[in-house]
């Protein structure tokens, strides 16, 4: 592995009472992927697949990709007026005005042009206001009555949200301000619209798996080593029809009467006491399995956590009374889902929830939903002996009474064949109650199942999650603009930096950004006067903020910047870091950008170049080092970059 670190010192020497250390980085959580195909273009894609792709990348919060698309079409021979405008709006997304290279603004130009002759459409009107904002910034026409605010006021709203997301880096202070004012509806009530709490959630939860039929295990008992158990059922066979070879009177009649009596009861009855035996060895046998295989699989564990999760408030002996139904859940989903990896396995999610709120909900009665063993007849054992007895008396009749022999045979043989014959039909007893509770069980979890899709029916699509992020970030940067009483010519630029919050979920497309359910967002402004740095934690699924940090320090604090490459067999690695006087790490951005010929980790490479690109590191990165390498003198150099920039234009 090569390493290549670029270093820019500044040895100003300043207080060091400011600290920071902000943390700006992709962090692997649990992820959810989503199959829909809103990314995926290939070359043979027609102009309005491709175009559709590039809207979806340019309102995800990925206007570079966006942009390659655009091109393609903006100067291409199926160019229209809508092309040309989203390509405007993804040049001058996540840039200022000192970003412009000499290329970017050559394809500015063309652009213009080709709109001119264009149709005077919605999307005309749009790219007109896009146009005359971006002269009024470069040439700074301040007094102006400026028209295109005006202008901005009779779009409608979705054209409003878009220019005001993709131009917040070229337009600010009193520009900005005066958009806001414009705007059809206010940012901090529409970033919590389209029903946002009750629908975020389900973003990070995966399509729910169908249940399957669950099939109790039955073994029976075999004849391989009863060779005395057949020869007795097959001579009790014989005995039995050899009864009906003599008279038929009154006491061979009684005596069989009473030996049926006798058999049924006794039958009854050491069935049904056989029967709870065998559930009770099998429900032994099973917790046995499951305790007893080892290390935790990945279904123990879900089942644990899910377990977990739902444990009643109050509930101490929770652990043990779940844990016989526990034990259950375990040995039945190990043996069907034992080929599911880890995130395949997450589809089951639901189903191992429904099962411990089935055990929570019975908690404070302490009522098991499954009984951990059958019940059995009260006095079997006595009946079965009063069941031998008549028997006996049967026999003895047939025997003494009617003269019929072939009862001793069939006495002798039936004794032999007889325990055999129970545990056959106990056994088959045994399954019958459990086939009707899995059977009971598929019909519930399958209720279950569809009530679950249902519910996440209407889970938000991926543009919905970016533009809610979107409005959290411009609603952000207002608060700390308020908050800090910065005024409105202070402000020369700002990065908003987001990174996934410890713990938080992730959740993701085909090809798409990674979206987190909570942030920690950090807003950078570079004011005149130095850094105000703030960060808030984010609940995106409610959109609170707290845990807000705030620090404003001078650019001469600044003392160093890092920006070091690692580049290996499978991952190339980038890693930013900037540094106060006193040793404070303020800001660090780590970034992993390749992965080599590994699938699975070139598919993590991929999503992590995407949070690179949405996380705003990569608009972050050439300002911060900028700063860091000119300290004081950095405001200068801006504006005179800004200002070349505009002559190039001219």
């Amino acid at each position: 592995m090569t390493a290549d670190v670029l270093e820019v010192e500044n040895h100003n020497v300043a207080s060091d009472d400011a600290r920071v250390e902000q943390q700006i980085g992709v962090q692997l959580t649990e992820c959810v992927f989503h199959s829909a195909n809103i990314y995926t273009v290939t070359e043979d894609d027609t102009a309005e697949r491709r175009y559709e792709v590039a809207l979806a990348y340019l309102a995800g919060g990925v206007p570079r990709r966006a942009e390659d698309l655009l091109r393609e079409l903006a100067f291409g021979v199926d160019q229209t007026s809508g092309h040309v405008y989203h390509y405007v709006l993804s040049v001058f997304s996540d840039r200022g005005l000192g970003d412009l290279t000499k290329d970017l603004t050559a394809g500015l130009r063309d652009a213009r042009k080709i709109a001119e002759g264009l149709p005077d459409d919605g999307w005309g009107r749009a790219n007109r206001v896009v146009w005359s904002l971006f002269d009024h910034v470069r040439k700074d026409r301040s007094g102006d009555t400026f028209a295109a605010v005006e202008a901005f006021g009779r779009l409608p709203a979705p054209r409003q949200d878009e220019i005001a997301t993709h131009l917040s880096r070229l337009v600010a202070g009193s520009v900005e301000q005066r958009l806001n004012a414009e705007r059809k509806h206010q940012v901090g009530v529409e970033r919590l619209s389209g029903d946002r709490i009750g629908r975020v959630w389900k973003y990070f939860e995966p399509d729910p798996a169908p249940p399957s039929r669950y099939e109790p295990r039955l073994e029976l008992p075999r004849l391989t080593g009863r060779r005395s158990a057949v020869l007795g059922a097959v001579a009790a066979a014989v005995s039995a029809v050899g009864l009906f070879t003599g008279p038929f009177t009154a006491s061979f009649w009684g005596g069989l009467a009473v030996m049926v009596a006798g058999c049924a009861v006794m039958g009854g009855f050491g069935v049904a006491h056989t029967a709870h035996l065998v559930q009770v060895a099998l429900r032994r046998e099973a917790a046995e399995s499951a305790g007893g295989r080892g290390a935790a699989t990945p279904v123990d564990r879900l089942i644990d956590h899910c377990f977990r999760e739902t444990r009643p408030e109050f509930a101490h002996d929770w652990p043990n009374y779940a844990a016989g139904y526990a034990a259950r859940l375990k040995t039945r989903f190990n043996a069907q889902l034992w080929d599911q990896d880890r995130v395949s396995l997450r589809r089951w999610k639901w189903l191992f929830d429904w099962h411990a709120r089935r055990v929570a909900d019975r908690w404070p009665h302490h009522d098991p939903i499954v009984r951990p063993e059958g019940t059995v007849p009260g006095g079997a054992r006595l009946w079965q002996v009063v069941g031998v007895l008549v028997t006996l008396a049967g026999l003895g009749l047939l025997l003494v009474a009617a003269q019929r022999w072939w009862a001793v045979p069939l006495a002798v043989g039936g004794g032999f064949a007889l325990p055999t014959v129970l545990e056959v039909l106990a056994a088959r007893r045994a399954v019958l109650r459990p086939r009707r509770e899995a059977d009971a069980l598929f019909d519930e979890e399958n209720d279950e199942f569809l009530r679950w899709r249902a519910e996440l029916a209407d889970r938000p699509g991926d543009g919905e999650m970016a533009r809610w992020l979107a409005l959290d970030k411009a609603h952000l940067k207002s608060a700390v603009l308020r908050g800090g009483d910065i005024g409105e010519r202070d402000l020369v630029s700002h990065v908003v930096l987001t990174q996934p919050a410890p713990g938080a979920r992730r959740g993701s497309v085909t090809h798409g950004p990674p979206r987190y359910s909570a942030y920690l967002v950090t807003v950078i402004l570079l004011t005149r006067r130095g850094v105000q740095a703030s960060r808030v934690y984010l609940d995106f699924g409610s959109g609170e903020v707290k845990n807000e940090v705030r620090d404003v320090f001078g650019y001469d604090r600044i003392v160093s910047a890092s920006l070091r490459m690692e580049d290996g067999r499978r991952v190339r690695r980038r890693e930013f870091r900037l540094t106060l006087v006193n040793g404070a790490e303020i800001i660090t951005v780590a970034e992993r950008l390749d992965a080599g010929s590994d699938t699975a980790a070139a598919d993590e490479a991929e999503l992590e170049r995407l949070a690179a690109e949405t996380s705003g590191m990569d608009a972050a990165l050439p300002v911060l080092l900028a700063v860091a390498r000119e300290g004081t003198a950095w405001i200068g150099f801006e504006l005179e970059r800004q200002s070349l920039r505009s002559r190039d234009w001219e």
